[in-house]
């Protein structure tokens, strides 16, 4: 898992939302890429794959914009261009620049200004798109999504709401942290959930927000600083016990007290691990993770309920797992660990082995006809998450599946 080596093998079932889609989900924002046309081609399949082209221009620059320093006033004047020919003006522009901009030193913030100047009525922020940061502490992905809540605007009064942060989908209705909250006056709020822009300020107004990805985490210090707003780190789990524990802190922020219902979802958690363990049996399991943030602390998780966890597919160990990677080598010193990315990979040394995949990734790896569709915890939090992890376990265990098709269904991006 070695980050030494930059040769990488990316497989047809890499991928995830990526920035495009995921700064889509501003309502009403449409979004500008401002870079050469090689640059654009990947995010313009992604966007027609996802629905949204509709929502994102392109701004092409040549050599010689380059060179002559043009390309400043040419943002300007296109934005002018771009605003009479879309059917309605947007209510935010995110600008996305490349990795050449990272090169030239742009200072956006002049640029920004004029534009703000000419469009009273539109926010406008600068984003990038550079994957030569990808090993920094701000990548795309981070920088994007704080730009999207940036766009959020102080509020006086203080709602009885609750932020997810960090994750792209909304949560069932049905979920225990949506049927906690609500019971005690609380609701759950998510960026997903908004169709209009005026309706997205409320987010600034939250008591707290949960940050269930790393992604999200500058994001809820940028909020805690500009809004007030506190956080709480509970990135996603399956086990009972942690999420137990991040129930217990969420309580004592919000002053609750969830009485007995806590310890029943814990029960029925638990009690439906159990009843999978007994069907799947010692059928080797493959966790992936691009399926789930934290492959480690689930294969550990299963392992230790009586599941026969036999191949981890992940690229590294982020610092939030190596406890779980640790524990994990030494109670299952056997476990494979695979880097999905590694050059070797495609060589496809695992093909036509026997595995359970949580994951498309491990299920291309493997050619399995048993895959879990799960990408990037999707959905999940709490209890409820942990249930509907088993009961997909099973559906995948006692049906087939055509991973190219869950590939496709995924809509993909690098």
């Amino acid at each position: 898992m070695s980050k030494t080596c930059s040769l990488h093998y990316v497989s047809a079932s890499h991928g995830g939302w990526g920035i495009v889609r995921m700064a889509a989900l501003v309502p009403e924002a449409h979004l500008l890429f401002v870079c050469p046309s090689a640059c654009g081609r990947h995010n313009a399949v992604g966007a027609s794959v996802a629905g949204i082209k509709h929502r994102v221009s392109y701004l092409f620059l040549t050599e010689a914009d380059i060179v002559s320093g043009d390309f400043e006033q040419m943002i300007v004047d296109n934005v002018d261009i771009l605003f009479k020919a879309l059917p309605k003006k947007p209510r935010a522009l995110l600008i996305f620049t490349s990795c050449l901009d990272d090169l030239l030193g742009t200072d956006h913030e002049p640029i920004l200004a004029e534009l703000t100047r000419r469009n009273p009525d539109v926010k406008f922020r600068h984003c990038t798109m550079n994957p030569i940061s990808l090993d920094s502490k701000l990548p795309p992905g981070v920088t994007t999504y704080r730009n999207m809540f940036s766009l959020l605007e102080k509020r006086e009064e203080t709602k009885n709401l609750v932020n997810v942060l960090g994750s792209n989908v909304t949560y069932d209705e049905t979920s225990d942290l949506k049927r906690f909250l609500t019971a005690h006056g609380y609701r759950v709020a998510n960026i997903a959930d908004y169709t209009d822009f005026d309706s997205f300020m409320e987010m600034a107004s939250a008591k707290l927000n949960l940050i269930t990805s790393p992604i999200a985490f500058k994001t809820a210090e940028m909020m805690e600083k500009e809004f007030g707003t506190p956080y709480l780190t509970a990135y996603v789990s399956y086990d009972p016990e942690e999420i137990m524990e991040v129930y217990r802190k969420l309580q004592k922020i919000l002053d609750l007290d969830f009485g007995p219902a806590l310890e029943q979802e814990k029960k029925k958690a638990c009690d439906e691990i159990r009843k999978t363990q007994e069907i799947i049996g010692d059928y080797p399991i493959a966790v992936d993770y691009q399926a789930v943030l934290r492959p480690y602390s689930l294969a550990l998780m299963l392992s230790r309920n009586g599941f026969h966890v036999g191949m981890v597919a992940s690229d590294s160990v982020s610092a939030f797992e190596k406890v779980s990677f640790e524990a994990l080598k030494k109670e299952v010193p056997e476990i494979l660990i695979e880097n999905p990315m590694s050059h070797n990979a495609v060589k496809f040394p695992h093909e036509g082995e026997n595995y359970l995949c949580i994951g498309f990734d491990c299920g291309y790896m493997t050619g399995s006809d048993r895959v879990a569709d799960l990408m990037e915890d999707e959905g999940m939090f709490g209890f409820y998450g942990t249930r509907r992890l088993m009961e997909m376990l099973l559906e995948a265990y006692q049906s087939k599946a055509d991973v190219r098709e869950m590939i496709v269904k995924a809509g993909l991006i690098i």
